[in-house]
């Protein structure tokens, strides 16, 4: 197995299409087509089932992705380990969280974790929770921050923080005007409203839609954005709504004075926050300290 190449897989599956991976790799697309070829020779099988949008792993490809990543992680996993052991406090921790979280987190964080280990570089990865789940699989991010309905067998998961969704809206909407601030209402009563929702590729914005199907919903989507803080800023100037997660946090403190808040019935929402990685990683010190610190800064 060539580590590289096995990159270059891992990367088309993530990317889904040889174009964007060959981007993401900093490589021509012949190059990385070639690439794959030359795996596949090697192996005497394909790993890709050509024809299909996006590409799609064959049997076969499964059992060399799930190998590699296993491969990847005991080489990554020794290395941490042997720079514990001679007490070094250098390296590199890929971290990766939601951009709404991380607005209001990292910097009750950042200035100490460098005050205790200046050596160690930290690349943050600010992606939807499904690219952040995906990517943690991968091996591209060590550590990730994000919002779970689901969890995965390869994953460990530590409950972060409880979120529950509301809604928010304008104060010019006919929802406003029909129900007080602070009211529990069905997500049906907001019928007629339009909506700004987060993309697809946060688990949440799934889950929004899976409600609409639910309730028997057709909805019209003003806009589709990928931070709540966007969204919340959008549905307050155009006489729109939103969910989001309670409490409400925005760089504006006034933000959410210029809206109606909703509690509402019946959502049975469990994304709650995790911190997540894989398991049987070995976690070097400063990833435990930087654990710490991230939960420490939730209580600030």
């Amino acid at each position: 197995m060539n580590m590289k190449n096995l990159q270059y897989v891992l990367a088309v599956c993530q990317e889904g299409n040889i174009t964007a991976a060959a981007h993401t790799q900093h490589v021509s697309q012949p190059a990385l087509s070639q690439a794959i070829k030359q795996e596949e020779q090697n192996l005497g099988t394909s790993i890709f089932q050509r024809g299909s949008t996006p590409l799609q792993l064959t049997p076969a490809g499964k059992r060399y992705v799930e190998t590699g990543r296993q491969i990847m992680m005991l080489e990554q996993n020794l290395k941490n380990e042997l720079s514990d052991l001679n007490g070094e406090s250098t390296g590199i921790l890929r971290f990766g969280i939601s951009a709404q979280e991380g607005m209001y987190l990292l910097p009750r964080v950042l200035p100490r974790f460098f005050q205790m280990y200046p050596q160690v570089k930290l690349c943050v990865e600010e992606r939807g929770s499904a690219l952040l789940e995906e990517m943690l699989l991968d091996g591209t991010v060590d550590i990730v921050l994000a919002r779970y309905e689901r969890k995965r067998e390869p994953l460990e998961y530590r409950l972060f923080a409880k979120n529950k969704l509301v809604l928010l809206c304008a104060q010019d909407t006919a929802l406003a005007r029909k129900y007080p601030s602070g009211s529990s209402i069905s997500l049906r009563d907001a019928q007629g409203e339009a909506f700004v929702l987060l993309e697809k590729e946060h688990h949440i914005g799934q889950f929004v839609r899976e409600q609409f199907v639910q309730y028997g919903m057709k909805v019209k989507v003003l806009a589709e954005v990928n931070s709540f803080d966007t969204a919340k800023r959008i549905a307050l100037s155009s006489g729109a709504v939103t969910l989001s997660p309670y409490p409400l946090f925005s760089t504006d403190p006034d933000l959410e004075r210029q809206g109606n808040v909703y509690f509402l019935k019946n959502m049975k929402s469990s994304h709650h926050s995790y911190l997540c990685w894989r398991k049987n990683m070995y976690q070097t010190r400063y990833m435990r300290d930087w654990i710490a610190l991230l939960e420490e800064g939730a209580q600030q």
